[in-house]
């Protein structure tokens, strides 16, 4: 995280903030929001990647897995939602539930998904698949959390019921059932060292366990209200537990004793974090401060001031140098630890992440569609923004102008196609048939028609006078990454998650070849003439086939996975671009590799070539 900068970050839809996570690297935050969004943020530049939507109820729960390439969310909508955070994309919509889910946890492999349930069950999923695996019974009333150990041997959780189950991850058995509290339990937190599972609960007290034999080791007293988190330090000697007396208090694990009192706080302490190296604790109240305090003195060290409201969430940074806070005033602020306070505001036109970005061909205009769900046209010269297009009710994913630039085509989250006047910015037609998201638009060279491909795994064609759909390409068997007609128009190249790439036939529809690989194709290229397609494989390769003959001309081995490629105007060189932040330069005559250029800090995403080549 060098040269991260930090600031307050204004939230644009207008809502509370009730939840923030950072990411296992540190290089992404996760923000909840109660207007039933997730917003992920970069740390390096404090921009918003994704708006995640689709829940119908707030995220009362946000997990990133182990290597932080996903996020898991849960809800009040009975569904738990999986999330790509390299694409912004819902993998996955977990459903089933008889109640509201509570909690999410990944095990700490990254493999199982573990959902606490509002009807006293606990579900575990496959995160490969998102298939249901198996159900934990036992509990009798909801399940309010789960908890996973280090080893991802045992998991925890604790229900509405007073109790707290030990479970083997392994044989799906109860070990222990943890009986003691009289009240509701609100947080569990499993030691470090492999030996004891800690438990807050309303009834003041904090309760140290066994895991191996689920007995009571200690049971510290000392709050005068609600306990609310608890959390071990990384070394595993200390426990730290926020309470709504205002306090915070820092107990020795193997003595049960209380070490400090940290007073301060004038209102309801809701969470409290360990920094990574265990020196410092972090706690969010409504007094609305964020505190730092000395683990070795209970000294505070900073008072962080700015929110307006209730301080409903924190959290360190691994590297400990930063903080993030989420409140109900409707901002995420970040903190640098040292300086203690908010240095910049963060402003763009755009209230989400710019993923699509296409320039007119009459040089004029320049449009970029957003996770906003808006579309916005630029001036090419002035840099001014011409016009907002609205009407989508979902992220806008694709945009396309035609050949001619008067019309404009954009896909979205919401399922249909638009088609907008150039000029005066009207939409002149919506065209729905797919039955999920849309990914990609493309118009035929002629100008024509156009095509779209969606997650619902087909490719449709649609006449852009009358707004029809004139054919539905089905075969794929998953969703269509890319696709694109080839430059005569008469064919169209599509390639999916089913681990193919398919050639249609433009005007009758009929599929001319499927080309197989050995893993998802990411992104496809005709080459300038049309004879050849260049297809990204996440099996690390790109594949070159003859469109003719449906025959793979060539394979290139380089990157550990390309994910886009680009022709050379004359047709001679592919240049891709892959996850491993390189570019390189293949020869399509000699089938070698020109050049590797490096440099990059993150995947390539986009290749392009200047019109000389």
């Amino acid at each position: 995280m060098t040269n991260a900068k930090f600031g307050e970050l204004p939230l644009r839809q207008e809502s509370e903030v009730e939840l923030c996570v950072y990411s296992p690297d540190g290089k992404t935050v996760a923000v909840g929001l109660l207007n039933w969004k997730i917003r992920v943020y970069s740390t390096t530049d404090w921009e918003i990647l994704w708006t995640l939507e689709g829940h119908s109820h707030y995220a009362n729960s946000i997990a990133y897995s182990p290597d932080g390439t996903q996020i898991a969310s849960s809800s009040l909508d009975k569904t738990v939602r999986i999330w790509n955070i390299l694409t912004g994309l819902c993998l996955y919509v977990l459903s089933g539930f008889d109640g509201a889910v509570h909690n999410v946890a990944y095990s700490p492999q990254g493999d199982q998904l573990a959902c606490a349930c509002g009807d006293r069950r606990v579900r575990l999923w496959d995160v490969e698949s998102g298939e249901f695996r198996h159900i934990l019974i036992g509990h009798t009333d909801y399940v309010s959390g789960v908890k996973y150990s280090l080893n991802g041997r045992q998991m925890a959780s604790y229900s509405g019921d007073f109790t707290l189950r030990l479970w083997s991850t392994e044989t799906k058995e109860c070990l222990h059932i943890l009986r003691g509290h009289t009240f509701y339990i609100q947080s569990v937190a499993y030691s470090p060292r492999g030996d004891q599972v800690a438990s807050a609960s309303d009834d003041e007290t904090i309760r140290l366990w066994d895991m191996t034999t689920g007995e009571c080791c200690h049971v510290l007293t000392g709050h005068t209200f609600y306990v609310r988190s608890v959390m071990y330090s990384p070394n595993g000697n200390q426990i730290a537990s926020a309470s709504y007396d205002s306090s915070v208090r820092l107990w020795d694990v193997g003595a049960g004793v209380c070490l400090h009192v940290l007073q301060g706080h004038t209102g309801y302490v809701r969470q409290v974090v360990y920094s990574s190296q265990g020196n410092l604790v972090a706690s969010a109240s409504n007094d609305y401060t964020v505190r730092l305090w000395d683990t070795a003195t209970g000294v505070c060290m900073q008072t962080l001031t700015g929110h307006s409201r209730e301080v409903t969430s924190v959290d360190l940074s691994p590297q400990g140098d930063k903080i993030a806070s989420g409140s109900n005033d409707e901002t995420l602020r970040l903190w640098d630890v040292r300086a203690g306070t908010p240095t910049r505001h963060i402003s763009t036109r755009h209230d989400s992440a710019v993923w699509g970005v296409r320039r007119s061909p009459r040089g004029d205009l320049v449009a970029t569609c957003s996770y906003d769900r808006a579309v916005r046209l630029w001036d090419e010269r002035t840099g001014v923004c011409h016009q907002t297009l609205r009407g989508h009710t979902g992220q806008v994913r694709c945009v396309d102008f035609s050949p001619e630039g008067d019309q404009i085509a954009t896909g979205s989250g919401d399922g249909t196609v638009r088609l907008w006047n150039a000029d005066t910015g009207t939409c002149t037609h919506t065209l729905v048939g797919h039955s999920s998201l849309i990914w990609n638009v493309a118009y035929s060279p002629q100008g024509n028609q156009l095509a779209s491909s969606s997650f619902d795994n087909t490719v449709k064609l649609w006449d852009v006078k009358t707004g029809e759909c004139r054919r539905t390409l089905t075969g794929h068997t998953g969703f269509i990454n890319c696709m694109m007609y080839s430059p005569d128009g008469k064919h169209i190249a599509s390639c999916s998650r089913d681990s193919t790439v398919r050639i249609w036939n433009a005007e009758t529809g009929d599929c001319s070849f499927t080309l197989p690989g050995l893993g998802t194709f990411q992104h496809l290229v005709y080459s300038p003439p049309g004879n050849q397609v260049a297809a990204c494989n996440s099996d690390s390769t790109v594949r070159v086939w003859d469109v003719r003959t449906g025959e793979c001309r060539h394979i290139f081995i380089g990157h550990n996975v390309p994910v886009h490629s680009a022709y050379s105007s004359n047709g001679r060189q592919i240049a891709s671009g892959g996850k491993d932040g390189s570019v390189r330069i293949w020869d399509t005559t000699t089938r070698t590799c020109l050049w590797a250029f490096s440099g990059h800090t993150n995947m390539v995403n986009r290749i392009v070539y200047s019109s000389r080549g």
